[in-house]
């Protein structure tokens, strides 16, 4: 298959103008009538006057700090909205299976890796680290990296980060059996490929990792090299606690961080909260990046203090700034719902509504029409899905996914039912990064199901069930125009009658776009003799039952949710999601579904094999696991949205045009000025 973008530059100047190309449909819709879903026009279209003019604002506001961030006022409140608590204290759970993306935003910011995904620019750069990451080197039958640290590095108490802190993270996820991301960061188990078997401290200042086989790019350093480090000196007690009870990860996850004093090694520490109502931060005063300098360049290139990392340098900048933090504290307001949360920025109690959601139309009009607001607009960096469970009947069967998905009519859902505000998607990897989409794959897929009435996907899915060895009740009728009336009582290939299939999906005061989802494909499958019910459900109780826990039983039917990628720099997120290793009830993975595919399991671990130099070839790997999961369907993903977010004119960032936007950032709580 062929690359659209080889080359980094030419893919940031593309992500500029794709930017661009979302901020101008993101507020062209024709119609805010409705409160139900959220907002952006279709194609990039401006269909009315009041629309252009939108653009024109939300243009400027996005475009307004991408050079260099004015000069940080110091000892402010910085204050952020949430339409969903944390369920937990721990970072040790946020990175585990239970982890939810409104403790990204709280946690995200506490600990540091040796190296980091720097924004906007998307390059690997270094952060605990000295310089680039090592290079992997061939020792006996074993491969190792031995990588260099800052000297200078401190905890939020002012003790050294040391490489024994980084071995302490490794023996803890490997000793007590973590799962979540923790695998993905330090692929410990016996199935993991390649299998991380030792970390070490060579000395105080140096770490050497040890893999059974070569660490290609997808894991050194776009896995192991941007994982958490955390501090050895407070949770050494606990991890020695835990290691002697009969469940370990339990006994570390449940852990009161705050209690124990977790440290941080980034720009804020969490400080507590009280469920339901707030969650707070303070400013880690001893953060040991604070004043680092970065320059973006329009051509890609890449300096932290004055040295070039990536690129030639020079030419025009696209964004250039300096850490904090200039904070004192961060306070998250948690609110009931989208409106309550929007009124509270309108009114100014608030100075930036973190959400990974979208905004609704009427409220997101709300927002253009505040004069104390800005809003910006990005490409996501993700996807939401209906997700089928494929350790049972009728999920199982593949014809039964198959024909779902020709009566799933995107189109319609996106365009009428929600309002333009959505784009359909018929692939995984989002359009947003450039650098490893493939426009032209995507579109054959799409031309699969693109264009057909009603009554033709109704055929092809019967057809497809027929083909699978389905059966009904009441078979279908066809009449002689063609029309066909729906079956009833839909009978799988066992000669088993399907009970009622669950849709769990969040509610609409959580997620309208995917509360109308599911009540629509309930209609879908009822015309296919499925006895169906869309079922809002809370996020965190769907997050449980999908992820019950190692050794737990998996028993839904099927859920809709959303995944944000994570590190766009080398995805990595197919081989998370899909491949046999991940299962959810073996390591608490993310292979809820219960997927499993020899061929698309080797495709992920020869892509994990490949050099960081051989990122083309990794593309094609991405592509052909692509092409499996568009034909196999343990997910359908449906659509996304561009990410509107409206902040106070009292803040600065230092740049708004970004992937996934602020709130990929947690809200940038370590280079926000006020």
């Amino acid at each position: 298959m062929t690359r659209l973008w080889r080359n980094r530059s030419v893919a940031l100047m593309v992500l500029l103008v794709v930017l661009a190309m979302v901020a101008a449909a993101c507020t062209s819709d024709s119609d805010d009538t409705t409160t139900t879903t959220a907002a952006a026009g279709d194609g990039g279209e401006t269909t009315t006057t009041a629309a252009a003019t939108e653009t024109t604002e939300a243009t400027e506001a996005t475009d307004a700090t991408t050079t260099t961030a004015a000069a940080a006022a110091t000892g402010f409140t910085y204050t952020l909205g949430m339409t969903s608590d944390i369920v937990s204290n721990n970072y040790w759970a946020y990175i585990g299976p239970d982890g939810t993306v409104y403790m990204q935003y709280v946690f995200g910011p506490t600990k540091p890796s040796l190296f980091t995904i720097q924004y906007p620019g998307l390059i690997v750069a270094p952060d605990v680290a000295v310089g680039l990451p090592a290079e992997p080197v061939e020792e006996g039958d074993v491969w190792t990296i031995t990588q260099s640290m800052r000297p200078d590095y401190v905890w939020s108490d002012g003790s050294p980060l040391t490489a024994h802190d980084v071995v302490f993270t490794y023996t803890t996820v490997r000793d007590a059996g973590l799962g979540g991301d923790w695998i993905s960061a330090y692929p410990y188990t016996d199935t993991s490929e390649p299998q991380l078997t030792n970390v070490e401290a060579v000395d105080d200042y140096t770490v050497k990792y040890t893999y059974a086989s070569f660490p290609g790019g997808a894991v050194w350093p776009h896995n192991t090299g941007v994982a958490s480090i955390m501090p050895k000196a407070p949770w050494e007690a606990i991890v020695t606690e835990a290691l002697a009870s009969e469940d370990p990860g339990a006994t570390i996850y449940g852990a009161d961080a705050f209690e124990i004093g977790d440290l941080s090694g980034g720009p804020v520490n969490y400080n507590g909260r009280e469920e339901g109502a707030f969650v707070e931060n303070v400013a880690n005063t001893a953060y040991s990046n604070a004043g680092m300098e970065h320059i973006f360049y329009v051509n890609g290139s890449y300096e932290q203090n004055g040295q070039l990392y990536f690129g030639e340098g020079g030419g025009d900048v696209l964004s250039a700034y300096k850490d904090g933090p200039f904070l004192d504290r961060t306070a998250f307001s948690i609110y009931g719902d989208q409106a309550a949360a929007m009124l509270a920025l309108a009114d100014g109690e608030i100075d930036y509504w973190i959400n990974p959601l979208g905004v609704s139309p009427g409220l997101r009009q709300q927002g253009l029409e505040a004069e104390n607001l800005d809003v910006a607009v990005n490409p996501t960096n993700g996807f939401r899905y209906l997700a089928f469970n494929l350790r049972k009947s009728p999920g199982k069967f593949l014809e039964y996914r198959q024909a779902l998905a020709y009566m799933i009519d995107k189109e319609f859902l996106t365009k009428n039912v929600l309002q333009g505000v959505a784009f359909p998607l018929y692939v995984l990897v989002p359009e947003g990064n450039q650098a490893w989409y493939n426009e032209e794959f995507a579109e054959e897929v799409a031309a699969k199901y693109v264009g057909l009435d009603e009554n033709t996907r109704l055929q092809l899915a019967n057809e497809t069930l027929v083909a699978g060895g389905f059966t009904w009740e009441t078979d279908p009728v066809t009449d002689e125009d063609g029309v066909i009336t729906p079956g009833v009582g839909l009978i799988d290939p066992d000669g088993v009658k399907l009970v009622q299939q669950e849709i769990m999906a969040p509610p609409a005061s959580y997620d309208p776009l995917r509360a109308t989802a599911a009540l629509w494909i309930e209609g879908w499958m009822e015309k296919l003799g499925i006895d169906a019910k869309a079922n809002p459900t809370d996020f965190n109780t769907i997050v449980a039952k999908v992820w019950p826990g190692i050794g737990e039983e998996i028993t839904f039917d099927t859920y809709i949710l959303g995944w944000s990628l994570g590190n766009p720099a080398w995805p990595t997120f197919h081989e998370s999601f899909f491949h046999t290793r991940h299962w959810a009830e073996t390591d608490d993975g993310g292979n809820a579904t219960g997927y499993s595919d020899a061929e698309f399991d080797q495709l992920a671990d020869d892509m994990f094999a490949l050099k960081v130099s051989e990122q083309d070839a990794a593309y094609d790997k991405i592509w052909e696991m692509e092409a499996k999961l568009v034909e196999d369907l343990p997910y359908i993903v449906l659509f996304d949205t561009p990410i509107t977010e409206f902040f106070t004119k009292d803040v600065t960032f230092p740049f708004t045009s970004t992937l996934s936007g602020i709130q990929a950032l947690a809200g940038m709580q370590g280079n926000v000025a006020k």
